[in-house]
């Protein structure tokens, strides 16, 4: 990952103080999910910003509190310490409404350890006349009180125009050779260990709950001298399955990280083979015209089985699934987790490929040759490319006749010949 693109700016707190609906208000959009309960957030999730000509990554993290062994707290907080380990600013968030907490008090002492520069914040005073009553966070021993209303914004400006003040000016890394790549499947098919993998540190939490990751957590990752946004999200699960809310806004959040991803990785598990909920994921992938590259993990539990044979009842079970590639993978191992990032870049090439005027020319004319169309007094008139990612194309059919069900799968397929696009969808407008 690199970490030289922006200076980073990490809120941290104890649970419930507003920290995501700061990260939120910044952000100017609901990236985090916020309720009304403690320890929704659990990963980093970060995102990149820009005020005052000065651009910066902002970084959520969970809350601070007492850890007891074995406790998902434990690992809460290992992601809390990377975090301000990989700070250039820190944002301390406190509740006005709440006073000083002995979290609080204890947290301060932490953070004066650290050589980062701290900007004490006090949220939740939604009345300017109750401002006042932020004097006792002074106490804390970490100088100037910001105070601020993260849901009516109250503050924030002028705790932006702050720090931007103090913000060094580094140049800007664009997303002309960045893919953005969503990494989904069902919960606990090891989503988060594959990020881990790919890293190589403990980025994102992993735990043997389902339901661990409930954010869309993007982090810039460079490899082979090509960038790539990698996209962790929650396990999407059918609604009938959802019963909490984090769980249906976590799944929502998956659903929208396929929507603004280039490529999805779809992370099956080995060892319990291709279920409904898979299935569902590869068709949505599909549907949303989005490349698609499907990672077969925990291969390192499957004993005597050959990838070949296990392919080959991937396409029993889902015919379609013969034109995207199938790697095969072990976070455990870190067998061929590198190998899907080359597989994601060399499908996202095909998706973004134009195909010269000349090459249609030629489709063109071994399609209207083809005894397929023939036998159905077929004609087509003219095929162009009307745009990439996913390659989409319009044919025109002479006599205004729709062709049926097994002419446009001819059609389909005969693309699918006549170019490399495996891994990639492909859109066919007809008119007639």
């Amino acid at each position: 990952m690199d970490k030289s693109a922006h200076p980073k700016i990490v809120i941290v707190g104890r649970p419930n103080v507003g920290k995501s609906s700061l990260f939120n208000r910044i952000v100017g959009s609901r990236k985090a999910i916020v309720e009304a309960t403690c320890g929704t957030t659990r990963d980093r999730l970060y995102a990149d910003i820009a005020w005052k000509g000065k651009a910066f990554t902002i970084v959520d993290t969970g809350g601070f509190e007492p850890a007891r062994p074995g406790d998902m707290a434990v690992l809460i907080l290992r992601q809390l310490q990377a975090a301000i380990d990989e700070a250039d600013i820190i944002f301390f968030v406190t509740d006005g409404t709440a006073g000083v907490t002995p979290q609080d008090i204890d947290f301060a002492h932490k953070l004066r350890k650290t050589s980062k520069r701290i900007y004490l914040i006090v949220n939740k005073v939604d009345d300017g006349s109750k401002a006042s009553g932020a004097m006792e966070f002074y106490e804390l021993g970490l100088g100037e009180c910001y105070v601020v209303s993260a849901v009516n914004g109250i503050g924030i400006d002028k705790l932006l125009d702050d720090v931007s003040r103090v913000i060094e000016k580094r140049p800007v890394i664009g997303d002309r050779e960045r893919v953005k790549v969503a990494v989904v499947g069902r919960p606990n098919v090891g989503k988060s260990s594959f990020l881990n993998s790919v890293f190589g540190e403990e980025r994102v939490i992993v735990h043997p709950v389902a339901g661990t990751t409930r954010d869309a957590v993007d982090t810039d990752f460079n490899y082979k001298d090509g960038g790539y946004l990698l996209i962790d999200t929650a396990g999407i699960r059918h609604n009938a399955k959802i019963a909490h809310a984090a769980d249906f806004y976590g799944s929502v959040r998956s659903r929208e990280a396929v929507r603004r991803a280039d490529v999805a990785l779809v992370l099956i598990d080995g060892f319990d083979g291709l279920r409904e909920d898979d299935k569902r994921i590869i068709e949505f992938v599909i549907q949303e015209g989005k490349g698609l590259v499907v990672a077969v993990n925990k291969w390192d539990l499957a004993e005597g089985v050959e990838m070949s044979k296990y392919t080959g009842m991937l396409m029993k079970k889902m015919d379609l699934l013969k034109h995207y590639p199938v790697i095969f993978t072990s976070c455990k191992t870190r067998r061929n987790v590198l190998a899907c990032l080359d597989a994601v870049r060399a499908v996202y090439g095909r998706a973004r490929a134009i195909i010269p005027p000349e090459e249609l020319k030629e489709i063109l004319k071994g399609l209207n040759n083809a005894s397929e169309l023939k036998s159905k007094r077929m004609r087509l008139l003219y095929l162009v490319q009307e745009g990439a990612l996913p390659p989409s194309f319009v044919v025109g059919i002479k006599g205004g006749r729709e062709p049926g069900e097994n002419i446009k799968r001819y059609i389909g397929n005969t693309f699918r010949r006549s170019r490399d696009y495996a891994g990639v969808p492909i859109r066919i407008r007809y008119n007639s």
